[in-house]
C-alpha cells in the first residue's frame, strides 16, 4: 500500500476527551500503515506516552528566536495570541508546518488549527476539519475566529467537515452553514484498552453509597453541569437517599465546584477526585454514570460507560441520544435540574431498571466497531483523491 502521509494539527495533547479521540484515531491510522504526524502549539503533553511509536510528534511554541532579539518584531508578529491573531494562514503554516508535504491535512479543532491548515499551498492535499460540539450552544465558538466572515471562509475551504454525530451535523448547519462537505463519523474509542485499564485500581479511593454515581469531564459548569448535579445529589441525600457521587476531571470552574460541595455540606458523600489519566476504573465501579451536560457533540464518557457495562443516565443533548439510541440503552431525561432529579430518583427507587439497562448495553458494542469507523474515515481521503 502507498503510505499516505497524514497531518493532524491540534492545540495540545492535554488529557481531555477530544485529545483522547485524536490519539485513538492517529494510533489506528498508524497501525493501518499510514505515515502519521501530529503537530501542536501548546506545551501540554499528558497523552504523549500513549501515541504509537510510529507517529511523528512535533511541538512548536508560538514565538520565534528572532522575535526575542528584536522587540518590535516580537510585539508585532510573534507574541502568542497577538501573533496568532495577526499572522496570515500562510505565515502560520510556514512557521508551524514548514515545507513538509502531506497527502491529508487535518485541523482537529476549530480556530487556530483551521487557520494553520488554511495556509497550505499543497493543492493535491485533502483537507479535513472536525466539529466536536453542538455549535448552536457552544458559548465561545465565534471567539475562535477573527470574524464570522473568516469562520465561513475557513469552513468552505475544507474538503470534508467531519461531525461526530448526526445531531452535531444538524446543529452545525443551523449555526454556521449548510455545506455539502459535511460528513458524520462517530468518535473512535480504544475498546480493548478501555476494558483492560478498567481493571486497574483507582488512584484515589472513593466511599460509595447504595447508589454510587460518577461524572467524568472537564469542569466547566455551563458545559458539563457539575454544580447542577451537586445540588441534585444533595437534595436527594436530604430526602434520605443513600447516594454518593465521584466527580472526575479538572477545569476552569474547579474552585466553584469545590465551593458548591462545601456550601451544601456534601463532603461526606460527594468526592472531587481531580484529574486522572485513567478514569475507567471509576466508571466500571460505579452503579451509574451521569452525563449532566447542557450541551455536547458526542460525550466519550457515555460511550465508555456502555463499553464497560455501567448504566447511563444523560440529559437530552447532542451525542448521548445517538449513543443510547434515544433511550433504548440508557435513560434520557429533560435537560433541566428537575429532569435530572426525577431520573436519578427513579433509578434509585427501581434498581431493577438499572439492571435492565445493564443487560441492554451488551447489545450496543457493535456501535463502537473500530474497523468500521476507520473505513468511514479513510473513505474521505482514499476514494475521493484530488
Amino acid at each position: 500500500m502507498n503510505k499516505k502521509k497524514i497531518l493532524f494539527v491540534s492545540p495540545s495533547l492535554l488529557t481531555g476527551g477530544l485529545e483522547r479521540v485524536l490519539v485513538t484515531i492517529a494510533n489506528k491510522l498508524a497501525q493501518a500503515g499510514y505515515d502519521v504526524t501530529i503537530r501542536t502549539f501548546k506545551a501540554e503533553f499528558d497523552l504523549l506516552g500513549e501515541l504509537d511509536e510510529r507517529i511523528h510528534f512535533y511541538y512548536k511554541r508560538p514565538d520565534l528566536q528572532l522575535g526575542k532579539k528584536i522587540p518590535y518584531i516580537r510585539y508585532k508578529f510573534y507574541d502568542d495570541d497577538m501573533w496568532q491573531r495577526r499572522a496570515t494562514p500562510r505565515q502560520l503554516y510556514r512557521y508551524y508546518v514548514g515545507r513538509e508535504k502531506y497527502d491529508v491535512e487535518i485541523a482537529f479543532f476549530q480556530g487556530m488549527p483551521m487557520r494553520i491548515v488554511r495556509g497550505s499551498t499543497n493543492k493535491k492535499a485533502i483537507r479535513l476539519t472536525w466539529v466536536h460540539n453542538d455549535m448552536t450552544k457552544t458559548l465561545d465558538f465565534w471567539d475562535k475566529f477573527r470574524s464570522k466572515e473568516e469562520c465561513l471562509e475557513l469552513y468552505r475551504f475544507f474538503d470534508g467537515i467531519v461531525c461526530v454525530s448526526k445531531q452535531a451535523a444538524e446543529r452545525f448547519r443551523v449555526a454556521v452553514e449548510d455545506l455539502s462537505q459535511i460528513k458524520v463519523v462517530y468518535n473512535m474509542l480504544p475498546v480493548e484498552k478501555i476494558i483492560r485499564q478498567a481493571e486497574e485500581k483507582p488512584s484515589v479511593s472513593v466511599d460509595k453509597g447504595k447508589l454510587h454515581i460518577v461524572l467524568v469531564g472537564r469542569i466547566r459548569e455551563l458545559h458539563k453541569g457539575q454544580c447542577r448535579l451537586i445540588k441534585i445529589i444533595s437534595r436527594l441525600h436530604e430526602e434520605g437517599k443513600d447516594i454518593s457521587l465521584a466527580l472526575i476531571g479538572t477545569g476552569p470552574d474547579e474552585q466553584m465546584m469545590k465551593d458548591t460541595i462545601r456550601e451544601y455540606h456534601a463532603q461526606s458523600y460527594i468526592k472531587a477526585v481531580g484529574g486522572v489519566l485513567n478514569p475507567y476504573p471509576y466508571i466500571k465501579e460505579a452503579d451509574l454514570l451521569v452525563c449532566g451536560s447542557y450541551y455536547e457533540g458526542y460525550n466519550l464518557t457515555v460511550a465508555e460507560a456502555v463499553i464497560l457495562n455501567t448504566p447511563v443516565l444523560s440529559t437530552d443533548c447532542t451525542g448521548p441520544k445517538e449513543i443510547l439510541d434515544d433511550g433504548r440503552y440508557g435513560m434520557i431525561v429533560d435537560n433541566s435540574e428537575e429532569g435530572l432529579y426525577q431520573g436519578i430518583k427513579r433509578l434509585y427507587d427501581s434498581p431493577e431498571l438499572l439492571e435492565e439497562y445493564r443487560e441492554k448495553e451488551k447489545e450496543r458494542l457493535d456501535f463502537f466497531d473500530q474497523d468500521q469507523l476507520l473505513r468511514q474515515l479513510t473513505d474521505l481521503f482514499e476514494e475521493n483523491p484530488k
